[in-house]
């Protein structure tokens, strides 16, 4: 009984030598050679320069139309060209909608489009991590913009300042294509700050989308929203007089002239590199 204890102590302690000397013996395996990542591709590996792009533009003013140029610099470096029409309003207007679908913005005074032409750089980031089918960048843009402002309503039939609807006396808003005689432009600056990716690995196509911070800046401001209202004195208005000549207490200020408009904004391109 003794020698059968004997040999089975023996048996353990051999197999107890074999488990705690197999690390060891692993870390002594010779490390397999690291394969070398395929360096990221780029418009310049297909003699890529230049590539023009339709825009659609959306944000919290509604939605605008244009184009870009684009001019490759360096691997991961762009320069772009950007030129949109789009809409600019007060973020305090709410649209009224009647059962036969007349549509009223109460106390809106002008319609504003604005036409910004913006320079910018892009580049790409994180190209060694992610796949050239995705390939993300951020952008930067600014330049000059030019606002045509015309009026919602007939401005020239009171003129006061705002719609005498407490009067009784109801007016009718002109639709998107009228008033623009009465139209006047003014000058101001764009921006915009925005990431976004460049989808699918032709380099020859430009499918696009960008997600950011849009903003126009007038030094001169613009009046969207009604500038009067009406105050405690309202019987003694004077409809011969302009609103700054009124008595006092006929009208009390409603709404400023604005200077700066910002909203996000979601941009597609869609277009073709050469």
């Amino acid at each position: 009984m003794n020698q059968f204890f004997a040999i089975m102590t023996a048996l353990c302690l051999f197999f107890m030598a074999q488990v705690l000397s197999a690390p060891s013996l692993a870390q002594e395996r010779p490390e397999p050679e690291l394969e070398e990542m395929a360096r990221p591709l780029s418009p310049k590996d297909f003699d890529i320069r230049n590539g023009m792009g339709f825009r659609l533009h959306l944000n919290n003013y509604g939605f605008g139309i244009g184009g870009e140029y684009r001019r490759v610099f360096s691997r991961y470096t762009k320069g772009i060209f950007e030129f949109q029409i789009n809409n600019l309003r007060d973020e305090s207007e709410q649209s009224f909608q009647g059962y036969w679908g007349y549509t009223v913005i109460p106390n809106k005074h002008n319609r504003v489009m604005v036409f910004p032409a913006m320079f910018g750089l892009s580049r790409r980031m994180f190209a060694k991590n992610l796949s050239d089918n995705f390939r993300l960048f951020v952008q930067a843009s600014g330049g000059p913009v030019a606002a045509f402002v015309y009026p919602y309503y007939d401005h020239d039939l009171f003129d006061m300042g705002f719609r005498p609807q407490f009067q009784g006396l109801s007016q009718q808003q002109y639709d998107v294509f009228q008033g623009w005689g009465d139209g006047y432009f003014t000058f101001g600056a764009a921006g915009q700050l925005s990431i976004g990716a460049n989808l699918g690995g032709d380099f020859g196509n430009i499918q696009t989308i960008r997600i950011g911070y849009y903003f126009n800046y007038f030094p001169d401001g613009i009046q969207v929203m009604e500038p009067y209202r009406p105050g405690e004195n309202i019987t003694s208005f004077n409809f011969d007089l302009p609103p700054e000549q009124q008595a006092p207490g006929v009208l009390e200020t409603a709404s400023d002239r604005q200077q700066f408009f910002g909203t996000p904004h979601i941009t597609f391109v869609f277009g073709g590199m050469w």
